[in-house]
């Protein structure tokens, strides 16, 4: 499938970005503050949002206009979270 295709080149074009997500996330949840790039944090948001494109389109349980609709909105609450971050992130000095 041509569209699972490119949410894998997505994916491995921002895994970078998604390991150092991952890893300030883990930081955060363990109380350590850290800082992380503007450029690595898009990245992040970008592999997850790449892998869950990835995902829902493997589904065989959904129509297509069921899977695009699930992933305009998983999309904009993405877009929403990452907004949410950088302000916090700004407010807190550890955006890069």
């Amino acid at each position: 499938n041509d569209k699972i295709r490119e949410y894998m080149t997505r994916m491995t074009m921002s895994a970078d970005g998604g390991f150092r997500l991952s890893v300030f996330a883990i930081n955060e949840l363990l109380g350590k503050q850290q800082y992380i790039t503007e450029e690595s944090l898009r990245e992040g948001f970008e592999f997850v949002k790449a892998k869950q494109e990835k995902e829902i389109e493997e589904s065989d349980f959904t129509t297509n206009e069921e899977k695009e609709v699930e992933k305009k909105r998983r999309e904009l609450f993405l877009k929403l979270l990452e907004e949410q971050v950088k302000l916090y992130l700004k407010s807190q000095h550890r955006l890069l």
